[in-house]
């Protein structure tokens, strides 16, 4: 008997801690406290069935990589950042990243033809984040401890396309 009693003791004491530190559960929309960007992506044309283009990705890169190799290292060092916008050929997506703080030199959407995202072969600029609203001037994000930069926004395009700057 006392063995039931302490066992639903240690329970309740493990359980009621997590009753009150739960504030948003698992909603999807809860705003993050932590550093980092949100923004959206509108697509200014209409994708078309015969799309070389199979999705698309918002990629953060600390700096601007010189060449498909170097991008491929910052990869895999950690340096860029990114995710897929799902369901694909949509013509808005929100976007939502936890970052470091730092500047982040190249904000871009990514087209990729195929299915192999690793492939930087694959890879087609669709749009990039710019103040200057000129789509070969990256626009750097610099962002502070607890700092969250909303409307990071881009236009995108999966038809005309830009050359990757690397």
């Amino acid at each position: 008997m006392r063995t039931i009693q302490s066992i639903t003791f240690f329970a309740l004491i493990l359980l009621i801690p997590s009753l009150f530190s739960c504030d948003h559960g698992l909603d999807p929309e809860a705003e993050s406290s932590l550093p980092g960007i949100d923004g959206t992506v509108t697509v200014v044309d209409d994708w078309t069935s015969d799309s070389a283009i199979r999705g698309i990705y918002v990629v953060v890169f600390k700096s601007i990589p010189q060449d498909s190799a170097d991008a491929v290292n910052q990869f895999f060092s950690g340096a860029i950042k990114f995710v897929e916008l799902t369901p694909p050929h949509e013509s808005v997506y929100s976007y939502s990243f936890d970052l470091d703080p730092g500047t982040y030199q190249l904000v871009a959407c990514i087209g990729v033809r195929g299915d192999l995202f690793f492939n930087v072969a694959n890879w087609v600029l669709t749009g990039i984040y710019t103040v200057t609203n000129n789509p070969f001037d990256p626009s750097p994000v610099t962002i502070s401890e607890s700092e969250r930069i909303t409307n990071i926004d881009m236009m995108a395009s999966v038809r005309y396309t830009l050359p990757l700057p690397f």
